[in-house]
């Protein structure tokens, strides 16, 4: 009876091993889209890639907590004026679904700072630099 294996022991190893490394796919996926939404050369709206020069002379840059480029900071400009009142838009687009959009996109980029800054993402970071 000393030479049968018992196969349900390693059977919930490899189970364990399986969750373990799907929990860190899972946190690692977290992780890069954070980094991602942070990145420093991109516009936080469009997504387009900036320069340097971009992001140098950006209305808008990363000490807000966002980069936006030339066309989108001007957009968010009017969003700003257009949400406190200061002004009044001609232009076509400028209307609901547009204010939806741009406060849509606040209230993202606000749940997005609130989640890296949390304890949990300290965690995540700290779990992942861990890790082997």
């Amino acid at each position: 009876m000393t030479k049968v294996l018992n196969i349900s022991e390693r059977l919930k190893t490899k189970d364990k091993k399986k969750k373990a490394e799907l929990y860190r796919d899972r946190m690692g996926a977290i992780y890069r889209a954070i980094q991602c939404a942070f990145c420093n050369l991109k516009c936080s709206m469009c997504g387009r890639y900036l320069s340097k020069e971009e992001v140098s002379r950006s209305l808008f840059s990363s000490n807000d907590g966002f980069n936006l480029c030339e066309s989108c900071g001007s957009e968010f400009e009017d969003f700003i004026k257009i949400s406190t009142n200061q002004f009044t838009s001609e232009l076509f687009w400028q209307k609901d679904a547009w204010r939806k959009l741009w406060s849509s996109w606040v209230d993202y980029q606000e749940a997005l700072k609130a989640f890296k800054d949390s304890p949990e993402f300290r965690k995540l970071i700290r779990e992942l630099e861990d890790q082997p």
